[in-house]
């Protein structure tokens, strides 16, 4: 148990963060909120964590939202049937689709009470215990762990505790000892096993996957350890890590080529790096994926006005339209990714940056891109856009 001073310690610690982290996002451009999924095994701490985490957010600024677990709702009786994991799964989807969609720009942070993650998990320990066909299996965990649901996700914190301590916290304010459906102690070992099966081969998927073991942990301990985790996920998107290459062994190029003159530089040399750090140093190039949305068959195109936090005062962007639309390359797109090709990371960043700017959803699939580098003493001198031309019919959006 940590001492008053200690407790007293740690709360000045996270608050300080808290400032700084909402001193940085009010530098910086408007951008989605980031969302935090809770998973894990039954009475781990779960719950008690996320209502911490609430509060305290809430109470220094931040701008929360709670999305509930749907279980307890769920209008299929037989919790071992896939078809209930698959409705409370889809469930967990709808309710974070309508956030994104509607209030995105209005809060800081979603926390997902139960999710993609821990839909897999259950369907792990449903195709070991031969509930679910493993055809069955293949189709379900691809459609939850598609690019448009995973890259939702900022971060999965998985609660676990053994058996005997679920059992514990399960019956301590309870006037019986019979056992539950999920709360008996061969499911629970099993479930934990699959839990660990799930973490191994998704580890990839997902941005960032944290574990706590919850069984000789102080509560406080935990939400502290947490709360300073989102914090800290916090800062990091809000500070960027952008993508760049060396300038150096391609400044011979023209103004405008194509991207197979440096597909094969690309791949050995994008890196990332803080965004000050970035843009203070002359020898890097920073890469800029755009789209230029066009009527098919016509020459007429999609244009828009940056918003006024979106641009600095020196930007050559910033009162003018601009009939293209996209930025920075960031880290979150190549983890996203994992083992993908650079060109399809800048093709995720397009697709991104198009949906957090103006909520469309768009395929850039050109497998070869012009680039357009243009040297005039400007900004632009370190900057590499690389376009994709993505025709579409305008009336539709």
């Amino acid at each position: 148990m940590k001492s008053k001073a200690e407790i007293d310690k740690r709360i000045v610690e996270l608050e300080k963060l808290a400032a700084t982290v909402l001193e940085i996002k009010r530098r910086s451009r408007p951008r989605r909120p980031i969302v935090i999924e809770f998973a894990g095994s039954p009475k781990a701490g779960k719950s008690t964590c996320i209502g911490s985490l609430d509060i305290f957010l809430r109470r220094n600024n931040f701008r929360t939202k709670i999305l509930t677990e749907r279980a307890s709702v769920c209008p299929i009786p037989n919790k071992f049937d896939p078809i209930f994991n698959v409705w409370t799964a889809c469930a967990a989807l709808n309710q974070l689709s309508e956030t994104l969609a509607n209030s995105a720009k209005k809060l800081d942070v979603i926390i997902l009470d139960r999710g993609f993650f821990d839909a897999l998990c259950w369907f792990e320990w449903q195709r070991e215990e031969k509930l679910l066909r493993n055809d069955d299996f293949e189709r379900f965990t691809s459609f939850f762990t598609s690019n448009r649901f995973r890259m939702c996700i900022d971060l999965v914190l998985i609660f676990e505790a053994s058996p005997n301590t679920s059992s514990e916290r399960e019956y301590k304010n309870l006037l019986t000892r019979k056992e539950g459906s999920i709360m008996r102690s061969e499911v629970l070992s099993s479930y934990l096993e699959s839990i660990k099966k799930t973490k191994l081969k998704y580890t990839s998927y997902f941005r960032n996957i944290t574990e706590y073991n919850t069984d000789d942990q102080d509560q406080n301990a935990v939400s502290y350890n947490i709360t300073k985790t989102t914090l800290n996920l916090l800062k990091n998107l809000a500070d960027e890590k952008i993508g760049y290459i060396p300038k150096s062994e391609i400044s011979h190029l023209p103004t405008i080529f194509d991207y197979s003159e440096i597909s094969d530089y690309v791949e050995k040399n994008l890196s990332f790096n803080d965004r000050n750090e970035v843009e203070e140093d002359k020898t890097l190039l920073q890469l800029i994926p755009i789209a230029v949305i066009k009527e098919k068959g016509k020459d007429e195109f999609l244009v828009g006005t940056k918003a006024v936090r979106a641009t600095s005062s020196s930007s050559p962007e910033k009162g003018k339209t601009l009939c293209y639309f996209g930025g920075h390359v960031r880290e979150e797109d190549a983890n996203l990714l994992g083992s993908g090709s650079k060109l399809d990371v800048l093709k995720q960043c397009v697709y991104r940056e198009v949906k957090e700017e103006i909520g469309i959803d768009l395929d850039p699939d050109q497998l070869n891109p012009k680039c357009i580098w243009v040297r005039d003493g400007t900004k632009s001198d370190h900057h590499l856009a690389v376009v994709f031309i993505i025709e579409l019919s305008l009336s539709r959006i």
